[in-house]
């Protein structure tokens, strides 16, 4: 069987995307080579669009923006007040922008080409499954750019792949981009709903699906999952819309089912460490910026509630105790107290030496914490029995990738196990006047989903942050930084946008700064 090529071309694609500098050689790398490669199809091409490496745990996104950048904007990673800390790693940010359009884009446009090549009615409609399941992937994706950088490139990107055409993007409206993803994410949940796969093409997605594995159960919740948080996204910006599309989807169950429990997460997880879709090596590489246990978060909300989560979110120091790293110490203090093994880390079995940890998509905790939120501020429903199942659902789901790390991962690190909480437990720590539901309730709420976040979706804390303000952050102020003193609203954009789509981009030059902020960030 050949090996199938899934790095598609897409170099001086619609967004006008091309690596100054390179060498002849690695431009040529990223075209599509016929003489290596099968011919494509959609099933494969599909398997090839969920082969994401900014999804799944790898060594380059986690080193260079989740772990150190994200974790710092958001706090959810143990780092210090170091010279020029809140400044972008600008050949970073546009890693993370150009993985998106070479990749994600490219990977979906040619599956919309070979879509709409096919000639059989009944190809049109069995592959039909493919293209609106790979399109809820793609709105996922594109709306994490919206909240990364704002306006982007969206609607006309990617024409090289599906004309054979080189277009230079412009700039839809970040506001807009979520129009468009929330209406459609709509439409394919009722088609979801209501199509009746012909048992050929159902086979075919189940072999292609190593996300979902083919349930369609599982991509309508994904799907309406999704729908739940770009509309709590917006709820700040647009009250009366997203209100809507909420109430819609927690008032009709049966029609927009959720993700409810851990075990439905929507994770691409290996089955064991000889899995291609394994984090050997790439995990524990890529906490080597930094992996060190967040400050806030460990001493003044974890340590003192006796959170059943530290033992496998974090190592105890050296005196057996939990301490992360203060956000506003300087580097001489930390470095001082690291020698002295004073601060914790974040778990080996859990996280950095973890061959199986999951590519982590979207989770029942955070879209308890969602509906939480929603109750709280227009009712319709429990919020107290929302928050409370979000943090048993983090608990548990934590807790389950600890113990696959043990059982799967073949982890040789550490003989300490620990007690796995129980029922009893958990209402216990729900219990605790620092966590019960009651009192300044949507600090709560933000505060156990930024805690589930933790620093691998640190982008996603970092989002809710913005939005909610909340939990409240101290950021110093970084006097060794004219450019960024303060965390920014959001990232600039790569300079090639300048050099090599320059008409475009001179449409959003006046808010290509890090005080502009994104549409939904009105708080």
């Amino acid at each position: 069987m050949k090996r199938l090529i899934i790095r598609i071309p897409l170099f001086m694609m619609a967004a006008g995307l091309l690596v100054t500098g390179c060498k002849k050689s690695e431009i040529d790398k990223a075209y599509y080579n016929p003489n290596g490669s099968a011919t494509a199809s959609i099933p494969t091409l599909y398997s090839g669009l969920l082969f994401n490496e900014r999804v799944l745990p790898k060594y380059w996104g986690l080193y260079t923006f989740e772990v150190p950048m994200m974790g710092t904007y958001a706090q959810t990673n143990g780092q210090n007040l170091t010279n020029k800390v809140y400044e972008q790693s600008v050949n970073y940010t546009k890693d993370r922008w150009d993985y998106f359009y070479t990749t994600t884009i490219a990977r979906y446009r040619e599956i919309e080409k070979y879509y709409n090549g096919l000639t059989s009615d009944a190809d049109k409609a069995g592959f039909q499954l493919f293209l609106e399941t790979a399109r809820i992937f793609v709105y996922d994706q594109t709306a994490q750019m919206v909240d990364l950088w704002g306006d982007i490139p969206f609607s006309t990107a990617g024409q090289l792949n599906t004309t054979g055409n080189i277009v230079l993007a412009s700039y839809d409206k970040g506001e807009d981009v979520y129009n468009t993803i929330l209406t459609d994410l709509k439409r394919i949940s009722d088609y979801l709903a209501s199509v009746k796969p012909d048992p050929y093409y159902q086979g075919q997605l189940t072999s292609s699906d190593y996300m979902n594995k083919g349930s369609l159960t599982k991509w309508r919740k994904y799907c309406n999952s999704l729908m739940l948080r770009l509309a709590m996204r917006i709820s700040y910006k647009d009250e009366a819309k997203a209100k809507g599309i909420v109430q819609t989807i927690l008032g009709n169950v049966n029609q927009y089912p959720l993700i409810d429990t851990y075990q439905e997460n929507i994770t691409i997880t290996p089955s064991t460490t000889g899995s291609n879709l394994t984090a050997i090596n790439d995990i524990q590489e890529g906490f080597k910026a930094s992996s060190y246990a967040p400050g806030k978060m460990v001493d003044e909300i974890m340590v003192p509630a006796n959170d059943p989560r530290l033992p496998i979110l974090f190592t105890p120091n050296k005196d057996s105790v939990y301490h992360g790293v203060p956000f506003d110490w300087n580097s001489t203090r930390v470095a001082d107290s690291v020698r002295e093994n004073y601060f914790s880390m974040w778990d080996s079995t859990t996280f950095t030496q973890n061959n199986v940890f999951p590519g982590i998509v979207e989770t029942a905790a955070e879209v308890q914490f969602l509906k939480a939120e929603a109750y709280e501020r227009w009712g319709g429903g429990n919020a107290k029995a929302a928050y409370d199942e979000g943090v048993k659902q983090s608990i548990l789901f934590y807790w389950m990738v600890n113990k696959n790390s043990r059982q799967k991962g073949d982890f040789r690190y550490g003989e300490e196990k620990f007690d796995e909480p129980k029922d009893v437990d958990i209402a216990a720590f729900l219990a605790n006047p620092l966590i019960a539901y009651g009192t300044n309730n949507l600090e709560k709420i933000a505060t156990q989903k930024w805690i589930d976040f933790g620093v691998i979706q640190a982008h996603q804390a970092w989002a809710e942050y913005r939005r909610t303000k909340l939990p409240k952050l101290t950021y110093p102020v970084d006097g060794s930084s004219v450019t960024a003193p303060a965390p920014p609203n959001r990232l600039l954009y790569p300079g090639t946008e300048a050099s090599l789509n320059s008409t475009n981009y001179a449409a959003v030059k006046s808010r290509d700064n890090i005080t502009a902020k994104v549409f939904w960030d009105v708080k």
